[in-house]
């Protein structure tokens, strides 16, 4: 009787165990359907950075897996991408599934109203991969993480006509909601900037790695404000709410 109580406890362990083993692998898509081209606007290239960058072992659904993965696709996740665009408006979340096509997690909505595909569509996926940042700890057959509710993360466009013909600005920051503030992203996207709101309009409380400041709007931009060797330092942030 102990012999056999031992037994199943010892076999109850081991399916706990595979059961909590981490996913390491994702598989991106080289071309998103709702897209005419492979890797169109660098899209595709983006979201294997955010998964690398995210500790996985990532490959293309057209790579040559290696065997192991190959003769085992349970062993990893599908990222695939899903437009919601509506009037005006571009849309694209992320459903993250298993090899049963299971949705384990589903990404926050990333938003933009820029007329121009290209800078519209990255800032919607820059948008909803950051909404990921550091929530994919995800184990086999064991956690399901769908947000339940997938409000949308909105890159808001500025009214200016030229925008769509000049090229975008590589030290570009983005804004997206977080509660009370906003975090402040480039475009692999790493958050750069934790910006929380005060009383006063404009005038945000701001940290950039260790380093603590005053993020504040002034007549010709954003700025972020903070003391260095006791001097005050004031750094020019390009920046779309």
């Amino acid at each position: 009787m102990i012999k056999k109580s031992f037994t199943a406890i010892v076999l109850l362990l081991t399916l706990f165990g595979w059961a909590q083993e981490k996913y390491q692998y994702v598989i991106v898509p080289a071309k998103f359907e709702f897209l005419k081209e492979a890797n169109q606007y660098g899209l595709n290239t983006l979201t294997k950075s955010f998964f690398e960058t995210e500790g996985f072992t990532v490959f293309y659904d057209t790579d040559e897996l290696p065997i192991d993965i190959a003769n085992n696709r349970c062993k990893v996740l599908y990222a695939e991408a899903v437009e919601q665009n509506k009037l005006f408006t571009t849309n694209v979340l992320f459903e993250i599934k298993d090899c049963q096509g299971k949705v384990l997690y589903e990404s926050f909505r990333g938003s933009s109203r820029e007329k121009s595909y290209e800078v519209a569509y990255k800032e919607a996926f820059r948008a909803t991969l950051s909404s990921m940042k550091g929530q994919l700890n995800l184990t086999n057959n064991f956690i399901i993480n769908v947000a339940a509710e997938n409000k949308p993360l909105v890159v808001e466009a500025k009214p200016d006509k030229k925008e769509v013909q000049k090229q975008v600005d590589p030290n570009q920051l983005f804004a997206l909601p977080i509660e009370n503030g906003y975090r402040l992203v480039d475009s692999v996207p790493n958050v750069i900037y934790t910006i929380q709101q005060t009383s006063v309009e404009n005038v945000f409380i701001a940290q950039k790695g260790e380093i603590n400041g005053v993020f504040q709007k002034k007549i010709n931009g954003w700025y972020f404000d903070y003391y260095q060797n006791g001097n005050l330092v004031s750094e020019r942030i390009s920046v779309k709410f």
